[in-house]
């Protein structure tokens, strides 16, 4: 079997691309650069970024999908070596080229997130330096399993929609949390319209 092709199945097979990407990736007319793409894909391309029909079981995916996005955004791309700087007394790192201008960081964001959701993370978490896009120098999340989520809808309209996640800790240590998610339909697909930091 074809390396790449192994890799795009394992890939597959463990969640870190969707069904669908697979099956294009499968596609005769996609080519090998399809597939290297999709067996390499960066954080946050391998989720459902294309829901229409959003139902208790498929919002799910797409808040896995959007935790993805901020743990990379959040804890400054794939930074390494970090470059940092201090400002007005604190400690500031650089995030990393793929998400290092706004645009860059707008453009990721929006890939589970609306437009004002994004537009508020980036202007309250982060600052933009030199040009470039930086962050306090510190490390935040927490342990909750939202791959283990279950959700009741609150209420749902043809571009809006309010659901209740009951999301677990692992080892089932300590009592779930209930976690409200408020999503808008944005050129035909479902995004989160909650800031991430807020969210998770």
């Amino acid at each position: 079997m074809n390396k790449k092709w192994m890799i795009g199945s394992l890939a597959l097979s463990i969640g870190l691309i969707s069904a669908s990407g697979g099956a294009m990736a499968a596609s005769p007319s996609a080519g090998s650069t399809a597939i290297k793409k999709v067996a390499v894909s960066a954080p946050g391309k391998e989720g459902p970024a294309t829901i229409n029909n959003l139902t208790v079981k498929s919002i799910i995916p797409l808040v896995v999908h959007a935790r993805a996005l901020y743990f990379y955004s959040n804890r400054g791309g794939n930074i390494f070596p970090i470059e940092t700087f201090t400002y007005k007394a604190q400690e500031y790192r650089y995030l990393s080229s793929d998400i290092g201008t706004k645009t860059k960081l707008m453009n990721y964001i929006k890939k589970a997130y609306t437009h004002n959701a994004a537009a508020y993370y980036v202007q309250t978490q982060f600052l933009e330096y030199n040009g470039r896009m930086s962050q306090v120098n510190a490390d935040v999340g927490n342990l909750l399993m939202y791959e283990k989520a279950t959700a009741r809808m609150l209420s749902k309209t043809a571009t809006t929609a309010e659901f209740e996640l009951t999301v677990p800790y692992p080892g089932a240590q300590e009592s779930s949390e209930s976690v409200y998610v408020k999503l808008k339909k944005v050129e035909g697909y479902w995004r989160i319209d909650t800031s991430p930091d807020i969210l998770f």
